[in-house]
């Protein structure tokens, strides 16, 4: 089976695109080949699902996903809503992730109470509306009174569940139908991941290749070594912003957060993060991102694959001033025939 490449990149990196430039992106991401483009939901920056909808009226084969909703800023049932709107104008191409959120809860006022309960309620209430059931749900964490989707939908809108937690990579194993690792980006941090995957499935009595699971790593691509390895720290900044105070995912794989770069993290001010990627060690940079020369990233990532993982997802960051569409191309290609290569694919 060919290795499946999905793409996303963050809001940041076509904030100031005018539309016409983030219409061809979206186009050129089809011609290149990616099997899957996802769209950020980092608040507040442009809907996402304005996005894929634009994105849907400009493709017909590339699917088209969200990352990541949650279960808490939006009630899981406006996310049927939505997603079930999409999906229609999509013609069957949707994809939802899901997952515990953060982005902009601070400035809401929102809390993530029980993320792997949570979750696993959200994904129950969407699949019943979108199979056109009236719900009558009451969870522990979530509830749905006497309502429906007033319209058929596809009731198998694929549902991934994307994280690094513990407990809800065990329930992705159980109920969903694939999951993002997320983070994770040498061999022994997808090796344990996929382990509770597996784990949570065989509880539900799945296996894990009953689930499509990809590999969601932030990647910076660049012909300077070390200039990619430094642009990836703002965003391993606030990944680690998101997660506090899990550092569990941290220390599986041998690592600790410095006390300077988590004292800053403990103030809780999101924008605070902009100013703390120097606080990030390199070895960070090797754990939680793909990032270096096209053969550095696609070495990291055929040594992924080799693990018996056939999907990677790379979200794309690039330094202030860089412009997106050189790494997209490069990603297509050169590390991607470089990967195939490498982990011995025909294709």
């Amino acid at each position: 089976m060919p290795i499946e490449f999905s793409l996303g990149y963050s809001s940041r990196a076509v904030l100031h695109y005018p539309l016409e430039r983030r219409q061809a992106l979206v186009r050129l991401a089809e011609d290149l080949g990616f099997d899957i483009l996802w769209h950020s939901n980092e608040r507040f920056y442009r809907d996402a699902w304005v996005n894929m909808t634009m994105s849907a009226m400009l493709t017909s084969r590339i699917r088209l996903g969200v990352a990541i909703v949650d279960p808490y800023a939006v009630h899981p049932a406006l996310t049927a809503l939505s997603l079930a709107s999409f999906d229609e104008v999509a013609r069957g191409r949707a994809v939802l992730g899901i997952g515990a959120g953060g982005s902009g809860f601070p400035a809401m006022g929102i809390a993530r109470p029980r993320p792997a309960r949570a979750i696993r309620e959200a994904i129950e209430i969407i699949r019943r509306c979108l199979s056109g059931e009236r719900v009558d749900y009451a969870g522990e964490v979530l509830r749905f009174e006497g309502a429906q989707l007033r319209y058929t939908s596809r009731a198998d809108v694929p549902i991934y569940v994307g994280t690094r937690g513990k407990a809800v990579l065990r329930m992705a194993g159980e109920v969903a139908d694939g999951v993002l690792i997320a983070t994770y980006a040498t061999p022994p941090g997808v090796e344990y991941a996929l382990g509770l995957v597996e784990r949570g499935a065989r509880r539900a009595g799945r296996r894990l290749e009953d689930l499509h699971v990809i590999s969601r790593v932030d990647t910076c691509i660049l012909p300077d070594r070390q200039a990619a390895r430094d642009a990836v720290k703002q965003m391993i900044a606030f990944l680690l912003w998101l997660s506090y105070p899990d550092r569990d995912f941290v220390n599986q794989v041998g690592l600790r957060v410095p006390e300077a770069l988590e004292a800053v993290i403990a103030r809780r001010d999101y924008d605070a993060m902009y100013g703390a990627a120097h606080l990030v060690p390199e070895e960070f940079v090797d754990a939680f991102a793909w990032a270096g020369t096209p053969a550095d990233v696609a070495e990291q990532i055929a040594r992924v694959v080799r693990l018996g993982v056939r999907a990677v997802g790379c979200w794309l960051l690039v330094p202030p001033g860089h412009d997106i569409e050189p790494s997209v191309r490069a990603l297509a290609e050169q590390v991607r025939p470089r990967v195939a290569a490498l982990a011995g694919d025909p294709a």
